[in-house]
């Protein structure tokens, strides 16, 4: 029977056969990591790898003996100088881990060459020898060296995987003792500290098992020197694995598996060398996984059946038990899955936890301002809900106070936004401390505040509340530390006497009444008491009023003619609207019009009399061919102008009349130009299809010449109030307005003629077109073209 070599791993017996090589696995050397550069640092792995790989080659093919000898001492040396070139050249951010693991292979490759000297020229074949202090030695440094990079690899504890890694390296442990160790013990024929070597390995081996477990469970990006040290500390273990069973199991020589060691160091210089390697000492972006994925699951469930399985393993095939082995595996596999519950356990209550805190802090961000934290709107509607029921079960009196700063705008534009919003949070603390307490005070939103009045006295004391706001809010505010901003603020009251009110209600005369105080000069406070809710009740019914007759189609329009003041012929008419309500008989425009101005049905009634004024037009076009048409002239309000809908509406109008947009003025006044971007934006956009628009009562708004040339106008049409020609200096500025419309190419029309000498003025001073009572009255549609049909030529004005 032949004798059993000795079971150091490293050793190579010189003359036993050797199989083939394996191949390699290839791995994907291509890494989406940053690229070192050009030169040296991205090139130098590939220029090792292609050593090593030469090397191993040269290796299988040279005879066993000294020469190959050397090639392997000095691929082990080349596997130190990579992971020196690597510290130096890539600069990882921790060079403990690499610098070790150097240590580790420096020390194996003294083993090699301690043995090599023993075997192939001393010839001598001692156990244990020097060669395996060296080797012994390697696998501690190895191991710090991993768990060093392991650890810089983690952004913070991970116990559970921590436990994981013990509880897979316990079950291989209990494996590796009943495979390995204890054969290896029951067949050495050696000294005691023979044996205590021997079984070193496996150990050793078990220790570096239970690392790469944990290297393989470390969070992060799986980069190419990840990939490849991971290959490398597994080649060594499989090696070192295999050696150690073929020797136990077989009697056949091992020394070919040195072939799978110079891969491992290969592999460990190459991992060195890729510039990826410094990524592996920086924690990853994300937290390490925890979570008992299926993978996991099965390899902690393998782990846990390996000690009972071999138990059974051993019973069925007649073996000797190894009970005492078994149970210590078991007990300390049985305590780690103790306490990887526990874990699990303290991560449920914590994510329950974080999960309690979360919903809170969503369900407090979605109640609050994020800018103020007040509450919003939201909660506002809520308290004033909560206000009006508590004062329909008591009778007490609530009432609700909206406040809208005065010159936010201003401090928005000077001084930017984050001042703006600073302004704000000063708003929101000095209202929360101006109010009583138990008062809720929240943000509408922009520059909107309310606060919800309960338990009133009277009236008067919500009004001494509101007066004390704007006090506090009026004075000076320091923001930024050094700069000193003072805003105001308008205050609208309701008040509601045993709840007898609804919150969106009570909002709005809250708002309306702000609206009125700003209206009345800012800085001021307006209740909506008794006589506003019954005017706004009596508007209601007027505006439903104004809603069916342009259904039912009561209104009308009369016609009022422009006439040039030279040639004396209509060269227009301005459409008018009325309105025939039942019951009321024809109402004027100043008796429903500024109602209809409070909601869209200003729009409505514009569209209206556009479509009837444009197809009434076209219609006169076809009865009075002449060599220049004649144009109709429509009042838009200033909702409609700034709304989105006007332009469609003036071309849907036009489109069904079939009337040249040439022929159609849309009157607009100064007014609406003002700081009205959309409006302006809205007129030259009509203009660009062709329709004219004329600035309605020039001079009675913000009357300056030098915008005359900015505005998108083509007619000016002048107020009435300027032909008071009885005062010399109204004559002047009258001259003045048309001399300055004529210089910017715009012709004037001018209203309200009704004497022969203001016509004879207005000819004097050149303008274009003039209509007043002294030419003609509005008509209606049939009087209007009676007036056409008598009057095909020039005007008769009699005095």
């Amino acid at each position: 029977m032949a004798t059993r070599a000795p079971l150091s791993p490293r050793m190579r017996g010189a003359g036993a056969p050797r199989p083939q090589l394996p191949a390699q696995p290839q791995a994907r050397l291509a890494d989406t990591a940053q690229a070192s550069g050009p030169g040296l640092p991205a090139v130098l792995w590939r220029r090792y790898l292609a050593f090593g790989l030469a090397a191993m080659l040269g290796f299988e093919l040279m005879p066993k003996g000294i020469g190959s000898d050397i090639v392997y001492v000095l691929v082990g040396a080349s596997c130190v100088g990579a992971i020196v070139a690597g510290v130096v050249l890539h600069r990882p951010a921790r060079r403990a881990p690499w610098l070790f693991m150097a240590a580790g292979q420096a020390l194996w490759v003294i083993g090699d060459a301690v043995d090599s000297w023993f075997k192939d020229v001393e010839h001598l074949d001692v156990y244990p020898s020097p060669a395996d202090a060296f080797y012994l030695a390697a696998y501690p440094l190895l191991a710090v060296g991993l768990l060093l990079l392991i650890r810089g690899g983690r952004p913070k504890r991970d116990l559970a995987g921590l436990l994981d890694s013990f509880t897979l390296t316990a079950g291989l442990g209990v494996l590796s003792w009943v495979l390995l160790a204890r054969p290896t013990l029951n067949a050495a024929h050696y000294s005691a500290v023979a044996a205590a070597v021997e079984v070193a390995y496996p150990a050793a081996d078990i220790l570096l098992v239970g690392v790469l477990i944990r290297l393989v469970m470390t969070s992060g990006g799986r980069t190419t020197a990840f990939r490849l040290l991971l290959g490398a500390v597994a080649l060594l273990i499989a090696g070192d694995t295999m050696y150690a069973a073929l020797g136990i199991w077989t009697t056949s020589g091992t020394s070919s598996y040195e072939a799978i060691w110079l891969a491992s160091y290969v592999a460990w210089g190459t991992a060195a060398a890729h510039p990826t390697m410094a990524r592996l000492s920086k924690p990853p972006t994300v937290d390490a996984d925890s979570r008992f994925t299926r993978a996991r699951l099965l390899a902690l469930g393998a782990a846990v059946l390996v000690a009972p399985a071999t138990l059974a393993l051993e019973q069925v095939a007649g073996a000797s038990l190894d009970v005492w082995p078994v149970i210590v595996g078991s007990v300390i596999v049985f305590l780690l899955v103790i306490m990887r519950m526990k874990v699990v356990i303290s991560q449920i209550v914590a994510g329950n936890r974080d999960r309690d805190v979360l919903q809170s802090r969503l369900a407090y961000q979605a109640a609050h301002d994020a800018l103020t934290n007040l509450p919003n709107r939201t909660q506002a509607m809520e308290a004033i809900k909560a206000a009006l029921n508590r004062a329909q079960r008591t009778g007490s009196l609530c009432g609700l106070l909206f406040i809208d700063l005065d010159g936010f705008k201003a401090v928005n534009d000077s001084y930017g936004h984050a001042t703006g919003d600073e302004v704000l949070r000063v708003t929101a603390s000095r209202l929360q401390a101006a109010a009583r307490s138990g008062d809720v005070v929240s943000r509408l939103g922009g520059d909107e505040f309310v606060v919800v009045l309960e338990t009133l006295s009277a009236e008067t004391e919500a009004l001494q509340i509101a007066k004390r706001l704007i006090e506090r809010l009026s004075a000076p505010m320091v923001v930024g530390a050094v700069r000193r901003v003072r805003i105001g603020a308008s205050v609208g009251m309701a008040i509601s006497q045993d709840g007898s009110t609804d919150a969106d209600r009570l909002l709005h005369e809250a708002d309306t009444a702000v609206y009125l105080a700003k209206a009345a000069g800012r800085g001021r406070v307006e209740v909506f008491d008794e006589s506003l809710r019954r005017e706004f009740a009596e508007q209601h019914l007027v505006q439903e009023a104004i809603r069916l007759a342009i259904e039912r189609d009561e209104l009308r329009v009369h016609y009022q003619p422009v006439i040039g003041v030279g040639s004396g012929i209509v060269i227009g008419f301005e459409a008018l609207v009325r309105w025939e309500r039942p019951g009321h008989g024809l109402m004027p425009p100043d008796n429903f019009i500024p109602t209809a101005e409070h909601s869209a049905l200003i729009c409505d009634i514009d569209c209206w009399v556009l479509q009837h004024a444009t197809a009434q037009m076209a219609l006169w076009h076809q009865q009075h061919r002449r060599q220049r048409p004649m144009q109709v002239a429509v009042n838009i309000s200033r909702r409609h102008i700034s709304a989105p809908r006007v332009v469609q509406d003036v071309q849907s109008a036009l489109a069904m009349s079939g009337l040249p947009p040439e022929s159609l003025i849309l009157e607009i006044t100064e007014t609406m130009l003002d700081d009205d971007l959309l409006a302006t934006e809205h007129c030259e956009q009509l203009r660009a299809i062709g329709v004219r628009v004329s600035m309605d009562d020039w001079g009675t708004g913000y009357n300056s010449l030098a915008r005359l040339q900015r505005l998108p106008v083509d007619i000016i049409k002048i107020d009435r109030s300027f032909l008071d020609t009885t005062q010399k200096s109204n004559r002047v500025l009258l001259e003045l307005m048309i001399h300055a419309a004529h210089a910017f190419g715009l012709p004037v029309v001018v209203e309200g003629v009704e004497h022969q000498q203001q016509l004879e003025l207005l000819r004097t001073f050149g303008c274009e077109a003039a209509q007043g009572y002294l030419l003609s009255r509005p008509m209606t549609v049939e009087d209007a073209g009676a007036f056409l049909d008598t009057r095909s030529g020039a005007v008769t004005v009699t005095t």
